[in-house]
């Protein structure tokens, strides 16, 4: 599908007429911290008939995210003045009856999207494993390289924000892991775990699929898992088990507490 943007969205179409759409059809969002499987998940669950479920579709996104972190007032304003919208003007002639999005770049629209999307729509907070995540992230280098180093640091009251600058690049995406997940579980009461996904079909029905009213065989979801998206090719750090004594020390002093929210 052609996914297009629309600078005049907010000139063109009244909230009732999105409302009714709304209203008319089954809506989810997945939301969740990259390198968690937000692309694997998709993919599978597109996968049911009679559905449309995307992954961060709108280039928009990654620009909004940045502002939302820094000001939650950004993110309702970018949730109620373009986004809903937007999903509006891509799915309205689409036959389908569930349009869902497993998208990590909305986290932190998380809470604007849970008070302006009502009715039928359902959330969830997709979490993997913290030491697997870091390590992706570590070994993709996409937050030690990209610009989002330099915005998304620790806000006023965090106690990390007097520590960041002496931190090291492995300390950093341990408190990324962290903060932004826990945010998350803060507005996002439903939570489903990754790594179940993808080893047990029954608790992908029962979690997932059911309550949303997808169909998705056991053959299907075998398939799928046999072949994973968006995997890191190849890792700049070993796995956790290998870790040294010093990063073990960072991630569990970073992260330890949240793991246990999460359930890890």
């Amino acid at each position: 599908m052609k996914h297009e943007y629309y600078s005049y969205l907010r000139f063109l179409i009244k909230n009732k007429k999105i409302n009714e759409l709304i209203k008319n059809k089954q809506f989810f969002f997945i939301f969740a911290i990259g390198r968690s499987g937000t692309n694997f998940l998709s993919n599978l669950l597109n996968l049911s008939p009679n559905a449309l479920v995307v992954h961060e579709p709108v280039g928009n996104d990654f620009r909004a995210y940045r502002q939302a972190f820094n000001n939650e007032k950004n993110a309702y304003k970018y949730i109620n003045n373009f986004r809903k919208k937007e999903i509006y003007y891509r799915i309205r002639k689409e036959n389908f009856s569930i349009y869902g999005e497993v998208n990590g770049v909305l986290r932190r629209h998380c809470k604007s999207i849970i008070n302006s999307f009502s009715g039928n729509t359902k959330f969830f907070h997709l979490v993997r494993d913290g030491r697997d995540v870091v390590r992706s992230i570590a070994s993709r280098k996409s937050f030690a390289n990209d610009e989002n180093n330099k915005i998304i640091i620790p806000k006023q009251g965090d106690p990390y924000r007097q520590e960041w600058k002496r931190m090291i690049i492995f300390e950093k995406i341990c408190w990324f892991w962290k903060v932004e997940n826990e945010y998350i579980h803060k507005y996002v009461k439903e939570r489903i775990n990754f790594e179940q996904i993808i080893s047990n079909y029954n608790y992908l029905k029962e979690k997932l699929l059911d309550p949303l009213g997808l169909e998705i065989s056991e053959k299907i979801w075998k398939d799928e898992i046999n072949k994973p998206k968006n995997i890191t090719i190849k890792y700049k750090i070993p796995h956790w088990k290998e870790w040294t004594k010093g990063r073990t020390y960072y991630f569990n002093n970073i992260c330890s507490e949240t793991m246990k929210k999460l359930g890890y």
